[in-house]
This record gives C-alpha cells, structure tokens and sequence, in this order.
C-alpha cells in the first residue's frame, strides 16, 4: 500500500501578509522599549497621563448607553 505525500502549498499572499505583520511587531515593541519609564521633571509624581483618548471612551460609552436604553424602551 502506499502512502500520498501531503504538501501544503503555502498562500504567498498569506505568507507576505504574516511576515509583514511580524516585522511591524517587532518594529513597535522596540520602540515601546526605547522610551523610559516616568514623566518629564516638571510633572508631579503622582499625575495620570489622561488625554483625549479618555473623553473619547467616555463620548462612546455615553453613545452606546442611550442606544442600549432606546433599544430596551424600544421592546418594552
């Protein structure tokens, strides 16, 4: 009796696809790493780096509350 060979044929797309996402990975986490921990010098110790991306989690939160609210009401 005797044995198929099985061989994959690997998607070149795929294959690019996978190696480019490996390679900005890697690019991101070194430069995570470059950067040092703490703030500048004239920032208390004890401050929180909050920013706009605050305000807009909360923007979306709010948005996603009224419409769960109007959904419920909507059913009721």
């Amino acid at each position: 009796m005797r044995l198929k060979k099985r061989t994959k044929k690997v998607n070149m797309k795929k294959l690019l696809s996978i190696f480019t996402l490996c390679v900005c990975v890697m690019v991101v986490s070194t430069e995570a790493f470059a950067f040092g921990p703490g703030f500048d010098p004239d920032v208390e110790p004890y401050a929180a780096p909050v920013d706009g991306g605050l305000g807009i989690l909360a923007a979306i939160g709010l948005a996603y509350g009224a419409w769960a609210y109007k959904k419920r009401e909507a059913n009721a």
